[in-house]
């Protein structure tokens, strides 16, 4: 029987599909340096890195094309 993989989802990033143990120590170093500030897009009171203006939600439209 395949291993059930936990899954993470942050502000960053989204929805993470962990791998393996490098991917867990690569998401618990993004959780530590990020710090809450308002989404420059939408307000909402996210957790981000500090060098992020956006949360990945937004991002993702606007990859998408959305123009809102």
């Amino acid at each position: 029987m395949p291993r059930e993989r936990p899954s993470y989802h942050d502000d960053n990033f989204g929805h993470w599909e962990i791998e393996d143990d490098e991917d867990v120590e690569f998401y618990h170093q993004v959780q530590k340096e990020s710090v809450w500030k308002n989404c420059q897009r939408c307000g909402a009171k996210v957790k981000l890195r500090p060098d992020y203006g956006i949360c990945n939600s937004c991002a993702d439209k606007i990859e998408q094309g959305w123009d809102y």
